[in-house]
């Protein structure tokens, strides 16, 4: 391999011969070639190397040719130390040599601060891609000292453990149960948010990305407060998430369980997205209560009372006629029943518009009462029931059922007549099924057409 150099007036031709690891210079002049070692080639770099130290030293202003000419020059030298290293029989340099190389070297790297502030140096790096090893083309950052570091660190630390605790929440509710498009988006995005914010404080190359991406106006002393402060970012971001966005996940998944079930008839899908919706949001006594009743559905009544007790500890009382009636008809438990219906009627948060709610409450308690042959606080308390039919949004039969029940026990047979017949004019609905068996039995019409019965007069009862 060939190199040419031009030095002075003569000519100098660098020749590396590889069979005996020897570099010479060749010179052609008036005098002949004349071979030279590597030591001699490193005599003269150390001296060109020196003179362009001094030019620098004495320059009040840098040129970049000079700084060029200098770092290069370096780069000479360290090329000639390496291959002088790997000779097997060298001339030795004097020690005045290496003395004078290493005082030059100790004068540029005082000049570390000036040739940070070279706006050219970063483009000649990138030009000549020197290793890192070359310490003259790689002038050291100064080392600045954060303001209250470790406090800063301490607190990246333990907002970092809040955040994890949160996307680990998040993540574990979503991704319990069936998986879904928006379970698995609920899933991943927490987990890498919180992947993200650690790596990206905790590990090197994290602290290098959020750096050199986030926080790069931030300068060095304070990039453990600019880190702190991403991390309590990440706090924030996951207790929104937390406290609002999981109410209104759960909030959708209970709209969409209301319809599968009240419009579509899907029985196991709103059941399923029922207890979707308890798992994004414990706290929802209307998603206990209708997941109670596909409970019932289900015919699994013990979980269904627990649903129901778990929506009325939480002040959901439109859960206390379904428990109630439950007790009454599973559990044969009308004290139990009949406690729980008085004490929401006299519960303040009662709300004394909703009329609905009232009615079934007084039909309800009248009815464990009619049980207990409690006749008169029986009787009160379902003509109370009925008196509120007016504001209802329709008929209801079962008042009016139960109340003949209780003119039969107390042998009243014109009273009772009177009673099944006003039930089973007012049935109207699937449910009240179960009240037209009863009142056809009892007025001794089984088996005939329920619109025709409703139809027909009612026959004075004094004939």
């Amino acid at each position: 391999m060939w190199i040419q150099w031009r030095y002075s007036p003569c000519l100098w031709i660098l020749c590396l011969e590889t069979h005996h690891n020897t570099l010479r210079l060749v010179r052609a002049g008036n005098g002949g070639l004349r071979v030279m070692q590597t030591a001699d080639l490193l005599q003269t770099a150390l001296a060109e190397y020196h003179q362009q130290v001094l030019t620098l030293k004495a320059a009040t202003v840098w040129s970049d040719e000079s700084v060029l000419a200098m770092l290069r020059g370096r780069d000479r030298i360290q090329f000639l130390i390496d291959h002088l290293a790997k000779e097997p029989v060298t001339k030795a340099l004097a020690a005045d040599k290496w003395l004078a190389l290493s005082e030059d070297d100790a004068l540029v790297g005082q000049w570390n601060d000036r040739l940070l502030n070279l706006d050219k140096l970063p483009t000649w790096r990138s030009s000549v891609n020197p290793p890192e090893h070359h310490w003259w083309w790689h002038p050291k950052e100064p080392e600045v000292k954060p303001i209250l570091g470790w406090l800063w660190g301490g607190l990246t630390i333990a907002l970092l453990t809040v955040a994890l605790a949160f996307a680990k929440d998040i993540a574990t509710r979503f991704f319990d149960g069936a998986p879904g498009l928006w379970s698995s988006i609920g899933t991943i995005v927490p987990a890498a948010l919180a992947l993200f914010a650690t790596g990206g404080v905790l590990t090197k190359v994290g602290q290098k990305v959020v750096d050199t991406y986030l926080i790069t106006s931030a300068k060095p002393r304070y990039r453990p407060l600019a880190r702190c402060g991403l991390a309590l970012v990440a706090v924030l971001l996951f207790f929104c998430g937390h406290a609002v966005g999981l109410p209104l996940a759960a909030q959708r998944y209970h709209a969409v369980g209301q319809r599968q079930y009240y419009q579509d008839k899907q029985l196991t899908n709103a059941h399923a997205s029922f207890q979707r919706a308890l798992r994004l949001r414990p706290d929802f006594p209307e998603a206990n209560h209708d997941l109670a009743v596909t409970y019932e559905d289900l015919r699994e009544f013990d979980n269904a009372k627990a649903e129901y007790a778990k929506a009325i500890q939480a002040g959901y009382l439109k859960s206390v006629n379904n428990l109630a009636r439950l007790q009454i008809l599973e559990d044969d438990d009308d004290e139990s029943a009949a406690v729980l219906l008085n004490t929401a009627l006299k519960n303040k948060n009662r709300d004394p518009d909703d009329k609905e709610l009232e009615y079934g409450l007084r039909k309800n308690l009248g009815w464990a009462w009619l049980r207990q042959e409690r006749f008169v606080s029986a009787e009160g308390e379902l003509k109370r029931a009925i008196a509120l039919e007016a504001e209802l949004d329709g008929p209801r039969p079962d008042a009016h059922c139960l109340l003949a029940q209780l003119f039969e026990s107390q042998l009243n047979e014109k009273a009772a007549k009177q009673a099944w017949e006003t039930c089973l004019s007012k049935i109207n609905r699937p449910e009240d099924d179960i009240w037209t068996g009863m009142a056809t039995k009892a007025l001794g019409t089984e088996g005939k057409n329920l619109k025709q019965l409703q139809g027909q007069p009612k026959k004075d009862t004094d004939s």
